[in-house]
């Protein structure tokens, strides 16, 4: 006898029954990737808006650091007030002054006189009037306020017109 199969019943192919498997909603999957898509547009929407604002800011930033930087480089001189007026001084205390009014006569009047007194050779040979950048006067004038005990400095900008 050969190899020969024989064919029964139980060799049928087992199909499942009515409803095992379950429907596939294309549209709801179709949805999902829409709502998907549209999130992922959103995102990079969002994303771009938040690029867009930190460009914007570091443009801002870096606009105000040239002002900065400009406007530190701005001249004002150093006066020796004492120099010109011993009568005013600061030998209690280095940042204060003894006649307040007559400081402030003084440097009121240097404001209003600043290209004389910017450009007085004799002053600024003796050391009464020194050129100085706005972004280091606080640190220069205290140092000649160190340097020059007694002596009362203030630093004098000058005039909005110049």
């Amino acid at each position: 006898m050969g190899w020969a199969v024989m064919s029964s019943d139980s060799d049928d192919w087992d199909v499942p029954e009515e409803g095992t498997f379950q429907k596939v909603d294309t549209h709801a999957i179709v949805a999902a990737e829409e709502a998907a898509k549209e999130q992922e547009r959103a995102r990079a929407k969002a994303d771009a808006e938040a690029k867009k604002l930190a460009n914007a800011k570091q443009a801002e930033a870096a606009k105000r650091e040239e002002a900065r930087k400009a406007r530190d480089d701005e001249p004002l001189i150093l006066v020796d007030i004492t120099a010109l007026d011993p009568d005013v001084h600061n030998r209690h205390d280095k940042n204060a002054v003894n006649d307040v009014d007559k400081a402030s006569t003084w440097r009121r009047t240097i404001e209003r006189e600043y290209q004389k007194y910017s450009n007085d050779v004799g002053m600024i040979a003796a050391g009464t009037v020194r050129g100085c950048a706005r972004g280091v006067y606080l640190a220069a004038l205290q140092q000649l306020r160190d340097e020059v005990p007694g002596h009362y400095w203030v630093a004098v900008f000058p005039p909005a017109s110049s």
